[in-house]
C-alpha cells in the first residue's frame, strides 16, 4: 500500500479540485512546432495538466516530446 501512496504525484493530486484552466499554447503555435493536427487536442490537453508546473519554452518542448508519443 505504501508503494502506491508514495508512488502518485502529490502535486496532481493536490490540483484535483482547481479548475483545468487553458492551454499555454495554441493551436498556431503548436503547428509552428510541426504538431500535425490530428495531435494538436490530445497534446493542449497534456499541457494545461502540466502548465503550472513549467514555464512556456520548457512546455513548448514537452509538447514535441508528447506528440512523438502519440499514435
Amino acid at each position: 500500500m505504501a508503494k502506491i501512496i508514495w508512488g502518485v504525484d502529490p502535486l496532481a493530486i493536490s490540483r484535483l479540485h482547481e479548475p483545468a484552466g487553458e492551454c499555454p499554447l495554441t493551436a498556431a503555435e503548436l503547428a509552428r512546432l510541426s504538431i500535425p493536427a490530428r495531435k494538436r487536442e490530445r497534446v493542449r490537453q497534456e499541457l494545461t495538466r502540466l502548465a503550472a508546473d513549467f514555464d512556456k519554452p520548457t512546455l513548448e518542448k514537452l509538447a514535441v516530446q508528447i506528440a512523438r508519443r502519440l499514435w
